[in-house]
């Protein structure tokens, strides 16, 4: 079962925690397409300001106002209605993440709970943090801390911090994706080091060189190129991408171009 929700956590990443952002590669070596760059700017502002508040109006077309009113109208209420004779609301959800007697009914039930929008704020964000610091279950801890990851979580990079030292690397990869989505420069440093080498899970290094995407600091920068020849693509793929939104421009994987570009920049 925990092997499952591990899966699970994993492939539904992006849907809810935004982790994965890329842009749009240049034709060429040198600046990123304008249009594209707004756009990637755009999603990584919406991404940190989280599901709950929007950057950008959100009736944007007739069409976009016209499908959301199909929704509410005759979406919404069937969902509702399942909701209701199925009783997989609120409630049912906080009973199993209160239930000490089982790990993956705790998981489950904060999971679920964190999709109720009144849930993402206020009191709600102590029982995840109780999940993600007080528990020896590593899964429940991993799923309080993408619940505070969710909720958009202010004032506890101290927690995020903490886990990622955690023993377990799918607790390390559920805080640095937080610390990815909930920046913090003081988390920097400890970022910059599950970058490198010596964080021995490639989750949490890609995860890592997604959450620095945030800090476009010189000295972030240069560790962010000295992964671009790393032994796992994936690794170099997310530090470039990563450098791409910090500076707009597209040097692929080549460090000497990225770091010439820095020095006729002064960075």
């Amino acid at each position: 079962m925990r092997k499952f929700c591990w899966a699970i956590w994993m492939m539904s990443a992006a849907a809810l925690c935004g982790c994965g952002s890329s842009t749009h590669d240049a034709s060429e070596p040198g600046p990123v397409d304008k249009g594209f760059y707004h756009d990637a700017l755009i999603e990584n502002r919406q991404r940190i300001a989280g599901e709950d508040r929007r950057v950008e109006p959100l009736y944007e077309s007739p069409f976009v106002a016209m499908g959301i009113a199909l929704n509410v109208v005759f979406v919404a209420p069937v969902g509702n209605f399942f909701v209701y004779i199925s009783h997989d609301n609120a409630a049912y959800a906080a009973k199993k993440m209160a239930d000490t007697t089982s790990a993956d009914k705790r998981v489950e039930g904060t999971l679920r709970l964190v999709d109720f929008e009144f849930a993402r704020r206020g009191i709600y964000l102590k029982g995840y943090a109780y999940e993600a610091r007080d528990t020896e279950d590593f899964t429940v801890r991993a799923a309080g801390l993408r619940a505070l990851n969710r909720c958009r979580a202010q004032g506890y990079t101290w927690l995020f911090l903490q886990a990622l030292n955690d023993d377990q690397p799918l607790v390390r990869l559920e805080a640095a994706d937080a610390l990815g989505n909930i920046p913090d420069a003081s988390a920097v440093a400890l970022l910059e080091v599950h970058l490198g080498d010596a964080e021995p899970d490639a989750d949490v290094r890609i995860a890592s060189a997604e959450a620095l995407r945030n800090f476009p600091t010189s000295e972030v920068k240069h560790a962010l190129i000295d992964e671009l020849e790393d032994h796992d693509f994936a690794v170099a793929w997310q530090a470039r991408q990563s450098l791409e939104l910090m500076t707009g421009q597209d040097f692929r994987y080549d460090p000497r171009a990225w770091l010439n570009y820095l020095a006729s920049h002064g960075t």
